[in-house]
């Protein structure tokens, strides 16, 4: 199996970047980022394409061309996750849906380069995520679910158009929506889809059982981010979501996932969106675990 990371942490680019008195973006180099993270094991890693919105002159056309000659040197595989900070691709407000498509479109364009393997997108943001939180009737809550995902694939579908990847190198990911909602986008303009175990695990994306999702769906899972997490009705009904831990520390049935998923030949891109001492920690869960499993 493959398994890789997501290189860059906000603690490392606070290291990086900070001074006594400000933040100095100017110190900030993701091309050695990758190699730090190479020389840690991992040679597939998932680009973080918020940062070219939020760290001045974290990702530009420059720094790709050195992250390319990078992935020449050492061989790096990638995956980009494109942005999802402020992101609203089912936003009814039009203002504020073009703008975030105009920024998926650029995200796309600078790192094609790359020739990332999958591209992740959150078909829905925060704001189908509070309008799916609140306490309404079924059939009600069925109605804006089904508002929220039809915006979402128009934007979709536009995103294709404009930068003409194929829809297969499109993986709609499994956030905090109904996913049975957003599947119809991946069924109707024939994406792939990313599941996260961790928002699954959580249930932030309804009551599906992990097994049953990746049986349901494996057709067209082209990445899986893998981090363990839980779901518990505590006291007063409250329900408490946890997510984004190393394997062992929640309740992801990781060693019967793994095991389907070597069964099956699964060829995709396994990211650990975790710490590196977390994806440490969860490797030698693995191994621990599952000592017959194969790696890449």
């Amino acid at each position: 199996m493959r398994f890789g990371i997501t290189p860059l942490e906000l603690a490392n680019v606070i290291e990086i970047a900070g001074s006594e008195c400000a933040l100095d973006f100017g110190r900030f180099n993701f091309a050695d980022i990758l190699r730090a993270t190479h020389q840690q094991g991992f040679s597939l890693m998932e680009l973080s394409m918020d940062v070219r919105y939020v760290l001045p002159g974290g990702l530009t056309e420059e720094s790709v061309a050195r992250i390319l000659a990078v992935k020449e040197e050492l061989g790096l595989t990638f995956t980009a996750h494109l942005p999802l900070w402020a992101i609203e691709l089912s936003c009814p407000n039009e203002y504020i849906r073009q703008a975030s498509v105009d920024c998926l479109v650029d995200a796309v364009n600078l790192v094609k380069p790359l020739e990332p393997e999958v591209y992740v997108v959150h078909a829905t943001g925060s704001l189908a995520a509070e309008f799916s939180r609140l306490k309404l009737p079924k059939l009600f809550k069925s109605i804006i679910a089904g508002y929220f995902v039809s915006v979402a694939e128009r934007s979709i579908r536009e995103l294709l158009k404009r930068t003409k990847i194929p829809p297969r190198r499109l993986a709609l990911e499994n956030v905090e929506f109904p996913f049975d909602v957003t599947w119809k986008i991946a069924e109707r303009l024939d994406t792939s889809i990313c599941l996260d175990t961790g928002h699954l695990i959580s249930g932030q994306s309804g009551s599906i059982e992990t097994l049953e999702f990746v049986k349901r769906y494996y057709d067209r899972i082209a990445e899986i981010h893998l981090h363990d997490g839980s779901y518990q009705v505590i006291e007063g009904g409250l329900v408490k979501r946890v997510d984004h831990k190393a394997l062992g520390k929640g309740q992801l049935p990781t060693t019967e996932l793994l095991t389907h998923l070597q069964e099956k030949n699964y060829k995709g891109a396994i990211i650990f969106e975790l710490t590196m001492k977390e994806a440490q920690e969860s490797l030698q869960f693995i191994r621990q675990h599952l000592p017959t499993l194969s790696f890449e």
